[in-house]
């Protein structure tokens, strides 16, 4: 099994906890200033290549024989200087014309998944409102699971489309997941669904991977991530974004909105002209013989920030493709089971940088 390299800028952010807590609501105070920190490079090894970007294995999906690749989405610039550097480590680049991509297997495509099965959970805060939606953004915090093959636990985000006979999905975000990686790290993870077609990241065709530098690819591991008890916490700016000109669904990553490539609209029967909901949260599945595996830090959010899983900066990108922020009387709250496994709480306006902001996740455990 292959392993992957370090995401080496992550966004780490200060938060101070309210002494007066009214009504039982938590009180998330982020700091003015949000810097980064710097991590180690982690080396390619031998199931990483660099391929031609125009005979990416993505390209081989039968609806996209005639695509024509963009390299660059119409909202952002991927810009990488030559012989960058952080911390006077070079940051290394594929050669021209070429991406980086790891061999992958066809082990987890979406066959076999079955969200309505009860060994799947979620808790999750949806949009309600009758509109169509073009992305969605969130700062998610990052925490280390401990986890079984076959197993897996991921928080981030959701657009979604379609009727449930053929519905339309992308997620975005963080996740542990030991089949799929080969560890119980966490890594930058996605999936996709139409019909009966998609996977994990880029174990089958479909995600077209434009970034050509090695610090940032789909499915790298996440370090620094945060620790239970400490106010220092690790978050990964994660954007779904769709692009106005080209219909496509580009993931982007951290305040510079470094896109690493997208998810082509001709994969799509409903997301290609928009989403119908948008949905942050967490999501876990196990096999029937388990437990069920812990979701976002592994604490309940009554245990308030310190040490509960948590999303900021939660936004839509509504139908005019302008990110702005969620309201509460817009979002419901999904969650269901055993609320001593997973739950999810959500006030609206945390913070006197007006974010809108929850805490979520759970131990998980046998009676989900």
């Amino acid at each position: 099994m292959y392993s992957y390299m370090a995401l080496s800028m992550v966004l780490v952010i200060s938060f101070c906890l309210a002494s007066n807590n009214v009504n039982a609501k938590y009180k998330t105070l982020l700091t003015e200033k949000h810097h980064f920190l710097n991590s180690e490079n982690m080396m390619m090894d031998a199931g990483f290549d660099c391929v031609d970007i125009y005979k990416q294995p993505s390209l081989q999906h039968p609806l996209l024989k005639n695509h024509k690749i963009q390299l660059y989405p119409t909202f952002a610039r991927n810009i990488v200087p030559t012989n960058s550097s952080y911390d006077g480590k070079t940051i290394e680049e594929c050669p021209t014309e070429k991406v980086p991509f790891f061999n992958t297997t066809k082990k987890h495509q979406i066959e076999g998944f079955r969200p309505n099965s009860p060994n799947y959970h979620s808790v999750t805060l949806d949009t309600t409102q009758p509109m169509t939606f073009h992305g969605g953004h969130a700062f998610i915090g990052a925490y280390n699971l401990q986890l079984q093959e076959k197993q897996y636990s991921i928080s981030g985000i959701w657009v979604q489309n379609g009727p449930p006979s053929d519905l339309n999905s992308i997620f975005v975000g963080l996740g542990v997941n030991p089949g799929l990686y080969g560890d119980s790290k966490l890594h930058l993870t996605a999936r996709w669904k139409a019909g009966r077609s998609g996977c994990f990241d880029t174990n089958c065709p479909g995600f077209v991977q434009v970034y050509k530098s090695k610090t940032y690819i789909l499915g790298m591991e996440i370090l620094p991530v945060s620790k239970i008890g400490s106010l220092k916490k690790t978050a990964v700016v994660t954007i779904i974004k769709q692009d106005k000109s080209t219909g496509h669904w580009w993931l982007c990553i951290n305040s510079e909105q470094i896109c690493l490539g997208y998810w082509p609209k001709e994969l799509f029967s409903h997301l290609n002209s928009g989403a119908s909901i948008v949905r942050f949260g967490g999501e876990t599945y196990t096999p029937p013989v388990m437990d069920n595996p812990p979701m976002g830090s592994g604490r309940l959010p009554q245990e308030k920030v310190i040490n509960s899983g948590f999303m900021s900066r939660i936004e839509i990108i509504n139908s005019e493709y302008n990110e702005t922020d969620v309201h509460p009387e817009n979002m419901k709250i999904n969650k269901g089971g055993n609320l001593n496994c997973y739950d999810l709480l959500y006030h609206g306006y945390e913070g006197k940088l007006n974010h809108q902001a929850f805490l979520y996740g759970g131990p998980g455990g046998k009676s989900c």
